[in-house]
């Protein structure tokens, strides 16, 4: 008893493929591809955002330890040290 899928056709072996399956498998690679730089796309923009926002904050903390009353906020050191910063 052979089983044969009736619901596709079966090509024989050591066929060419078509130009008709040729195309539809250009046109998945190309939707496959348009797909994966959208998504490189969206996760380098978010990773810049994040590396943006993390830099200001550094330099907003780099400046604002040249005041005394945020220094105490922002650094243990010198209280640990007993040496106040003047």
């Amino acid at each position: 008893m052979e089983m044969t899928n009736n619901s596709q056709e079966q090509l024989p072996i050591c066929s060419e493929p078509t130009k008709e399956c040729e195309e539809r498998d250009e046109v998945d690679d190309n939707a496959a591809q348009r797909q994966l730089l959208y998504q490189i796309d969206n996760w380098s923009s978010k990773l810049l955002k994040l590396l943006l926002i993390v830099s200001l904050l550094g330099v907003v903390t780099q400046v604002s330890m040249h005041i005394p009353k945020c220094r105490s906020w922002f650094s243990k050191v010198e209280r640990l040290e007993g040496v106040p910063y003047k």
